[in-house]
């Protein structure tokens, strides 16, 4: 044992919190069945996929990755605050999304090959789960019929996104077409 400071620092593991792995263990299965692509899989398919799961933790104002950097992972937020932006070639940067716990990104990359096409930055202490694109595919083709679960759910976050996608694009053309009449 070590006194700092009148606080006791415990370094036998006889007195270290054994259940602790255990919680973080449950936490980052429960933070996976959250995210929409792994929600209908059962217990045992969750197993499976958190054996391919990193966790890192970032610093505030540390980069996770930048807009242009070949993508080859995808991120589930366990904890802190991170932000998207992109940079114009005016040198003008914008914000494009707040993300906080539960929030996921880089999702494409889990799947297909690519460049990012925003700057993901951590703004608080961040804690993230990252799955690597060869690890996620050596899964599906080793286990095909959760492999088939996988692409499905992926499919569904990919279609919601292009559904959103369109919508705003109608709604910035029905923006430009009042401002063209207004100016006639």
């Amino acid at each position: 044992m070590k006194e700092e400071n009148n606080n006791i620092q415990v370094r036998s593991s006889l007195w270290s919190n054994i259940f602790k792995a255990e919680s973080d263990e449950q936490k980052i299965l429960d933070l996976l069945r959250k995210f929409p692509a792994f929600a209908d899989l059962k217990k045992r398919e969750l197993k499976m996929i958190r054996k391919i799961v990193h966790v890192r933790e970032y610093l505030p104002n540390e980069i996770i990755f930048y807009e242009g950097d070949p993508g080859v992972s995808m991120f589930i937020i366990e904890s802190g605050k991170v932000e998207i932006s992109h940079t114009f070639k005016s040198g003008i940067k914008q914000e494009l999304a707040l993300l906080f716990a539960g929030d996921f990104m880089g999702e494409f990359s889990a799947i297909v090959e690519g460049f990012r096409t925003a700057t993901a930055t951590a703004l608080t202490n961040t804690r993230l789960l990252i799955i690597f694109r060869p690890d996620l595919l050596e899964l599906i083709n080793r286990e095909p019929s959760l492999g088939v679960k996988i692409l499905l759910g992926f499919s569904k976050i990919f279609v919601e996104k292009l559904r959103n996608l369109n919508r705003d694009y109608l709604n910035l053309y029905e923006l430009l077409h009042i401002e063209k009449q207004i100016e006639k």
